[in-house]
């Protein structure tokens, strides 16, 4: 897979300059960065916060066809490359925490938002893929300092952006086409190696908690509710023409 990176200083968001440039047909591949978003935004529409050139923010476009269930896979498949990479660019062993984060000494280093659009016969447009990785900052605000890292922070330096780029591109493209070649179910195992699972707390579809157990071959999550029941959960996320999403707050 090749990739044409576009860098912009400043962007509303990279979501929607990608979302732009793929209803104008760019091809598969096409990436976006920029130094500072005015607009970043995560799941369930929470703002995503960055410090002028202290973040890695990029979005790719993905063009893998196929039925419109299988997007919310692809947050997992962004989120298991970004962890390859940070082992590969900075020697950091983040965790992946069910569906999107990235986390390291139990703070978030990383956020995932795939949003996907589809056609009228239910297939996949494209997917865009966003991701944030925290990378030069010292310090958060309050709302965030508590449960926020950064690569300075964890390593004592900040690596340059475009190396770590490089090294997500990469592991993206391995994972993704082997991703494509067989679905989620030959990315699974490396995806749980490097996951909080099983015992994290997630959200259940009724709003309560839950216990993760397990993701299943197809992406899903496994978890158990309060009374003993086993819940199926798909990433959640927001619909363009009834696409599945994930997310990056």
């Amino acid at each position: 897979m090749e990739f044409a990176v576009h860098a912009l200083d400043t962007t509303d968001s990279t979501q929607s300059e990608v979302q732009r440039r793929a209803a104008a047909g760019a091809p598969e591949g096409t990436v976006v960065t920029a130094r500072h978003q005015r607009a970043g935004r995560g799941r369930r529409g929470h703002d995503w916060w960055d410090a002028t050139g202290q973040s890695l923010l990029a979005s790719v476009l993905l063009r893998p066809g196929g039925p419109v269930t299988t997007a919310p896979q692809l947050s997992l498949v962004g989120g298991l490359a970004v962890a390859d990479a940070l082992a590969a660019a900075a020697a950091v062993p983040a965790r992946i925490r069910w569906p999107n984060d990235l986390l390291v000494d139990g703070r978030k280093i990383c956020g995932i938002l795939a949003e996907a659009s589809s056609d009228s016969g239910g297939r996949l447009h494209h997917v865009i893929l966003g991701i944030g990785v925290n990378l030069a900052q010292t310090a958060f605000p309050p709302t965030l300092a508590d449960r926020a890292t950064s690569l300075r922070l964890v390593t004592g330096r900040a690596p340059e952006v475009h190396l770590v780029l490089a090294a997500v591109l990469e592991q993206l493209a391995r994972h993704y086409e082997s991703w494509r070649a067989g679905g989620f179910a030959v990315v699974r195992a490396a995806w749980l190696e490097r996951s909080t699972l099983p015992g994290q707390i997630v959200r259940l579809p009724d709003g309560s908690d839950g216990i993760g157990v397990d993701v299943g071959d197809d992406g899903m999550l496994r978890a158990r509710a309060a009374d003993g029941r086993l819940v199926q959960i798909v990433s959640g996320g927001t619909l363009e023409e009834g696409v599945a999403h994930a997310a990056r707050d």
